[in-house]
């Protein structure tokens, strides 16, 4: 019996690599990832790794309890309702933009990813990496709870109302412009 039970296994996910990897047309991807494919991707604790996949269609709305990896995912489009109670990791991405409606409860970490803008008002409970992005400028009224890096970024000012609860890392980028109205109870570090 379990023989038979590791060849449907077996075959199970052999068809869902098959399908994984082709190129699909957005709603015919829609329909191959469901809530029940992601279970093959998560942890005991919630978590969800989809690292290095190739490009699929999340499910939306997507609710992860634990930590989302997307880290060098070829996946483009986050759902357009993201509630990540742990990090959400795109370093080295395809992601340009993030949803209108999005909580993360522990670290963003944006890294050399495709990330063009970041949404006005985003708050990030724990730290934020925008190292080696594209980015030229930061949202007004961005909430960082933790640390912000900037190393290789072409941010040169900070927004209106940034809060930083931790320290800003620089890393060399020249900053001209830090606002009267941010709050950054750390040390900027060049």
């Amino acid at each position: 019996m379990k023989r038979n039970s590791t060849k449907t296994t077996l075959r199970r996910t052999a068809v869902w690599l098959l399908f994984a990897s082709l190129p699909l047309s957005q709603s015919a991807a829609q329909s191959i990832l469901i809530p029940q494919q992601l279970l093959n991707h998560m942890d005991t604790y919630g978590n969800i790794s989809l690292r290095n996949s190739a490009e699929l269609v999340l499910p939306d709305p997507l609710v992860v309890e634990g930590n989302l990896n997307l880290e060098n995912s070829q996946i483009r489009r986050l759902p357009n309702t993201l509630n990540v109670n742990g990090n959400l990791n795109l370093a080295y991405s395809d992601i340009e933009y993030l949803p209108a409606q999005i909580r993360i409860g522990g670290y963003l970490n944006l890294a050399h990813s495709k990330i063009a803008a970041i949404n006005e008002g985003l708050q990030v409970h724990g730290d934020l990496s925008l190292m080696g992005t594209k980015l030229t400028k930061l949202p007004a009224q961005l909430y960082v709870g933790g640390d912000l890096y900037l190393a290789n970024s072409s941010i040169t000012e900070l927004p209106e109302f940034l809060v930083v609860k931790g320290n800003i890392y620089l890393g060399g980028v020249g900053i001209t412009y830090i606002p009267e109205h941010a709050q950054i109870d750390g040390i900027i570090f060049q």
